[in-house]
C-alpha cells in the first residue's frame, strides 16, 4: 500500500483507539463515581500509539519515496525520529508503578494506609514517600488532588510483586469504603476522547479513499 494511502488508514485508526481509551477512561470514573487504580503502562502504550503516525511517516521519508527529496529529508527525518524515541524513553522513566484517577489527597492516603494494614507493612510516612522499615523498601507517591490523579511507585527494594499487592489493596479500599473523590481528570479525558472522535470523523473520509 502507498505511503499516502497507508498514513490516511494509520491516522484516523491511532486517532480512533485513543479516543475510545479516553472516553472509556472518563466515564469508567464518572459512572462508578469512586477512584481507580491503573497501572501505568497503559498510558504510556496510549502515548505511544499517539506518536506512532510520526514516527511512520519520518521513517517512510527516509526509506522510500524521491532519492532527492530523501536525500533532503534524512538528517531531518531521523532526527525527528530521535527526538520521538527520547520523548518516549522519558515518559517511560516517568510513567512507572500505579496511576489512581479520581482521587483526593485525604482518598489517597486512606486507601494507601488501608492497603498497608491489610499486607501487615509498617508504613512511615515522610513528605513524599512512605518508608516500609519491615521489607524494607520505600513507596513514592506523587499526588496531585487539585486534579483528582495520583502516582504510586515502588523504590529502593521490597519483592517484585509488592507494589501490584498494594495497589490492588487500594482498589479494595476505593470499591468497598465511601470515600472522597475529584474527577477534573476524568472530566478531562472525557471532553479529549468527544474532540479527538469528532476530528475523526473527519479524518474518516480519507481512511475510506486508501482502499
Amino acid at each position: 500500500m502507498p505511503f499516502d494511502s497507508t498514513f490516511r488508514v494509520l491516522m484516523p485508526a491511532t486517532v480512533g483507539v485513543i479516543a475510545v481509551a479516553f472516553i472509556g477512561l472518563g466515564l469508567y470514573a464518572l459512572v462508578r463515581r469512586r477512584p481507580f487504580v491503573i497501572h501505568a503502562r497503559w498510558l504510556l502504550a496510549l502515548a505511544v500509539l499517539a506518536f506512532s503516525p510520526s514516527i511512520f511517516m519520518q521513517l517512510s521519508f527516509f526509506f522510500g519515496g524521491d532519492h532527492a527529496v530523501r536525500e533532503g529529508l534524512s538528517t531531518a527525518s531521523l532526527l525527528s525520529v530521535l527526538s520521538l524515541l527520547v520523548a518516549i524513553g522519558f515518559m517511560a522513566l516517568q510513567m512507572r508503578g500505579f496511576i489512581v484517577m479520581g482521587t483526593t489527597q485525604e482518598s489517597f492516603r486512606e486507601a494507601l494506609m488501608s492497603a498497608c494494614s491489610g499486607l501487615h507493612l509498617e508504613a512511615v510516612e515522610s513528605l513524599s514517600s512512605i518508608r516500609l522499615p519491615g521489607v524494607p523498601a520505600e513507596l513514592q507517591v506523587a499526588v496531585q488532588g487539585w486534579m483528582g490523579t495520583g502516582q504510586l511507585r515502588l523504590r529502593h527494594g521490597g519483592r517484585p510483586k509488592l507494589l501490584a499487592d498494594i495497589a490492588r489493596g487500594m482498589g479494595a479500599y476505593f470499591n468497598a469504603a465511601p470515600v472522597k473523590t475529584n474527577m477534573i481528570t476524568s472530566i478531562i479525558y472525557l471532553v479529549m476522547g468527544l474532540l479527538l472522535s469528532a476530528m475523526g470523523v473527519f479524518l474518516f473520509p480519507g481512511m475510506w479513499g486508501a482502499f
